[in-house]
């Protein structure tokens, strides 16, 4: 995806949001098990139309998001302690088969490249969300449906230590991002979206710094050539 001179570029610099209580996430993970089961009984005892059937997987795919992110905040002790080495490019792969039939229900197409398999150590659940929250992004800004391009490669940083790592693109075609709200996406709290909480990109912010990693952004909203491309560097050491 090509850009005209309209560039615009920000690191992850947002505070780290405030985690949520362990003792918490218990209490919502026992209804949210229970949410799941009814929703395959209710699967299970109706005969619902081709919408309907695709309104229930909808429904079960957001309950098991909610499930994961409490399981992980529930895990959270162990998993800050145990990163665990992993190949980036099947993990990414492995969201985006999670996502393909909203995708497709969406009327988005999705052209991935993968040229990096190398492992490294990386906080597994946590880089999944990441990946999530930014792929769900990418969705809510093409409500008309458009492309995603998804690339995982091996590189080095643009700058500073040159380091070498593992790179994570996510770019989509859809309105872009202003220049005047660009530079306020990382914050948290702020969103653009009626009923947003702001969190989700403050959440992405955390992980990638959490792997002492960098976020980029560069979004045109020109009426040719628009859209957004997140750029994630993870480092190998």
């Amino acid at each position: 995806m090509t850009f005209q001179n309209q560039r615009l570029a920000a690191k992850a610099r947002a505070p780290s949001a405030a985690p949520l209580p362990a003792s918490v996430a218990h209490e919502i993970n026992n209804p949210l098990d229970s949410l799941l089961n009814l929703l395959y009984l209710i699967e299970a005892e109706t005969n619902p139309t081709e919408k309907g059937r695709h309104y229930l997987s909808l429904a079960k795919e957001e309950v098991r998001r909610i499930s994961q992110i409490t399981h992980e905040t529930l895990d959270k002790k162990k998993a800050a302690v145990m990163p665990e080495r992993t190949n980036v490019g099947e993990l990414f792969a492995a969201v985006l088969d999670f996502y393909k039939q909203r995708l497709g229900s969406s009327g988005i197409t999705l052209q991935t490249r993968y040229s990096c398999d190398e492992s490294i150590r990386v906080y597994v659940g946590q880089l999944r969300q990441a990946f999530s929250n930014l792929l769900l992004n990418a969705v809510e800004a093409m409500p008309e449906g458009g492309t995603i391009q998804a690339r995982v490669s091996a590189g080095h940083e643009w700058s500073g230590q040159k380091r070498r790592g593992v790179r994570v693109i996510i770019a989509d075609n859809g309105s872009g991002i202003p220049s005047s709200t660009v530079q306020h996406i990382f914050q948290r709290f702020f969103t653009t979206k009626p009923c947003g909480n702001g969190l989700g990109l403050s959440l992405v912010t955390d992980v990638i710094q959490k792997h002492k990693g960098l976020l980029r952004v560069r979004s045109s909203t020109q009426p040719v050539r628009h859209g957004t491309v997140f750029s994630l560097f993870l480092p190998a050491a």
